[in-house]
């Protein structure tokens, strides 16, 4: 069972009357179970009104002193007002009862009590900020989290705007390289025209089923790659060699959607493409990884590039796997190596 937070303190007060009221039937075993009865539920009322008392005084003071910038003065002031109040009660009480209090409460034994009640006083105020301490380090504690799980949400819709915003600037490029390339087609060889346009609705055809999803499985991705190749090859003809290795493990995995369109049209923007310079674009697995390498032999003058994608899709990876992307560099080779989802 779960003790809501506001009536814990209550319930630790039960406890600590439990035990002194054990203490009490102890030491004055003389007395009949009625009266301990009656003692414990006097015990427990008083202790819980000095606690509503405590928390009053407190909430009136944290208005002109705060805890975490004037601790002592708080403090000491929060005592010596609750002390000021109970007096005139503590001393009425005392008044009405003294004629019935055994014959041995008195003189010393009344400012042992006394002292005993102040001590109790304390613990009871010390208690109190303690348990409030901790109420407002709890719902600190918890604000912080809510607010770095907003941060994360909201840094995750930002990559994925711009994630969305990069394939609608690549679509369009590619569209417009795509129908001047079968512009040309439909006049020189009409059969190879057709081929053409199939394999392009096929592309698009993925694009439309598929654009509300963040993550496709490699089996689908590679299904819609082979169309684009296709594309590629009847565009480029011998200039680009495209060779994919999967094992029938990885195609289960989870790949975020067109990432291989889009690093395939990477490599084509900023290499040489041509018959007598092939470029070699090698897509393959290795344990919880897909690896996408091509040669270099950059460009002297690249197309317009805000060199955002590769870095706009490390970021959406970054919220949809633990494992980060890696880029490998070199003067021959560059490669890719991104984590299977």
């Amino acid at each position: 069972m779960i003790i809501q937070q506001k009536y814990s303190p209550y319930l630790f007060i039960f406890i600590l009357c439990v035990v002194i009221g054990g203490l009490r039937i102890l030491v004055l075993p003389e007395f009949s179970g009625k009266f301990h009865v009656i003692a414990f539920f006097a015990q427990f009322t008083v202790m819980s009104a000095i606690w509503q008392l405590i928390g009053f005084i407190n909430k009136k003071l944290e208005k002109r002193f705060t805890i975490e910038e004037q601790p002592g003065t708080q403090i000491f002031l929060q005592v010596t007002v609750t002390l000021v109040l109970l007096s005139p009660v503590l001393f009425l009480t005392y008044s009405l009862a003294k004629n019935k209090l055994p014959v041995y409460i008195g003189g010393r034994v009344l400012v042992l009590l006394v002292a005993l009640f102040f001590m109790a006083l304390m613990i009871m105020t010390f208690g109190y900020y303690s348990y409030n301490l901790f109420v407002k380090y709890k719902a600190s504690s918890l604000e912080k989290v809510k607010l770095q799980l907003q941060a994360v949400h909201l840094e995750k819709e930002k990559s994925m705007m711009r994630y969305l915003h990069l394939k609608n600037q690549v679509n369009p490029h590619f569209l417009f390289n795509t129908f001047t390339s079968l512009d040309g087609l439909v006049q020189s060889d009409p059969r190879l025209a057709s081929d053409f346009i199939r394999h392009l609705s096929k592309v698009y055809r993925y694009v439309l089923e598929h654009k509300e999803n963040e993550v496709v499985s490699l089996e689908t991705e590679t299904g819609f790659i082979q169309h684009y190749i296709s594309l590629l090859q009847i565009r480029y003809k011998d200039a680009v060699e495209i060779d994919i290795k999967l094992s029938a493990a990885a195609m289960e995995k989870g790949i975020v959607m067109v990432t291989l369109q889009l690093l395939i049209d990477n490599a084509i923007k900023h290499n040489i493409v041509q018959s007598g310079k092939p470029l070699k674009i090698g897509i393959w697995d290795e344990g919880d990884s897909l690896h996408i390498a091509n040669n270099k032999q950059l460009r002297k003058q690249l197309e317009t590039s805000n060199k955002q994608g590769l870095q706009q899709l490390k970021e959406l990876y970054l919220f949809l796997s633990p494992q980060p992307v890696t880029i490998s560099d070199s003067e021959q080779a560059f490669e890719i190596i991104l984590p299977f989802l």
